[in-house]
């Protein structure tokens, strides 16, 4: 009789060989369902079970949050959250998730939380009080991933800000423009606020050279732009360049700019934030700060690896590069 393989145990589960090994092996990265379900098969098959590892029940795992919109819709977080949940993979720590909605947050939700088992927490953006107040009093790691607003008590890991755009502020400056506005919503986000501030630094480290233009509108309604304050402002003053909270703020001002019968980048240059794909594959194409989404997932989940190991807890703030990607949307002004 032929020794059964791994290779006819994956294939009969219908999982990976990797999945089955780890399993067999006692490893804590497999669901307890999962490992019931190929130990049961593999005992089917005539594997010799005498010798598996017996899986130890760990309170090792981590519980990633975030709101339903983020954690299964948007695009743009899915790479951070990938790189976190494979990262702390690697490192037998074990990923649940945890969504929510953001506007039916109630008691039954926090009772979950407090009640988890979980040894850290990570919160991908958007992390209302009522939820870090659930989780403080566990003494647990919290990390929040781009925190939309600001939290002391939780480790924040957050993109270079301010730093870029004041950046791009430099740049344009470089390139000749004195009349540099700024387009976002203040109140949208930590992330957009902090980019208005780098602008604003940088504008007034120039004082006297340049003169600010701040179009700050509302994005309740989550639009990224209000075409009617962006057209006004640039019917009413010479604005020559444009530094954008984002990539989509860019691209909605793009096509404004298109309709007033002036051209991106020879009439007016524009810098967005993200580096989006769409971005790329506009005319002109965008330039942009990249946002090193891997990058970002795996130093989160080493963060939060170490933190266990360590069984430390730190509140700070981690502020993570983000590069000029100059593409073809800015240009030296012709004088």
């Amino acid at each position: 009789m032929k020794k059964t393989t791994l290779d006819q145990i994956a294939k009969e589960c219908g999982v990976t060989k990797g999945l089955v090994s780890r399993a067999l092996g006692g490893k804590n990265n497999v669901s307890d369902a999962t490992r019931e379900k190929i130990i049961r098969k593999a005992t089917e098959l005539g594997y010799d079970t005498s010798k598996l590892k017996v899986h130890k029940v760990s309170s090792n795992r981590v519980l990633l949050i975030g709101s339903s919109r983020i954690l299964f819709k948007e695009d743009f977080w899915q790479p951070i959250i990938t790189a976190i949940s494979s990262t702390l993979s690697r490192s037998n720590l074990i990923v649940e998730y945890f969504a929510f909605e953001e506007d039916k947050i109630d008691d039954v939700l926090l009772k979950k939380l407090k009640e988890s088992s979980c040894s850290a927490f990570i919160i991908i953006h958007v992390a209302p009080q009522v939820i870090i107040d659930a989780l403080v009093s566990k003494n647990k790691p919290i990390v929040i991933v781009d925190p939309k607003t600001f939290h002391s008590e939780a480790t924040q890991f957050k993109f270079s800000n301010y730093d870029s755009s004041y950046l791009a502020v430099r740049r344009l400056i470089e390139q000749g423009h004195r009349y540099i506005a700024f387009y976002g919503s203040d109140s949208h986000s930590q992330s957009f606020r902090e980019r208005h501030e780098g602008y604003m630094a940088c504008m007034e480290n120039h004082k006297g050279e340049v003169t600010p233009c701040s179009i700050i509108f509302n994005n309740d309604k989550k639009y990224y732009s209000d075409e009617e304050m962006l057209t006004n402002a640039l019917n009413t003053h010479p604005i020559t360049a444009i530094v954008c909270a984002n990539d989509i703020i860019a691209l909605n001002a793009i096509k404004v700019i298109n309709r007033l019968n002036k051209k991106v980048p020879d009439d007016i240059s524009v810098i967005g934030f993200d580096n989006i794909r769409a971005g790329e594959f506009t005319s002109p194409k965008l330039s942009t700060f990249n946002i090193p989404r891997q990058e970002i997932g795996e130093e989160v989940a080493k963060y939060v690896a170490n933190s266990i190991k360590s069984h430390q807890i730190a509140y700070s703030q981690i502020v993570i590069r983000c590069d000029f990607i100059e593409r073809e949307s800015n240009k030296e002004i012709t004088k």
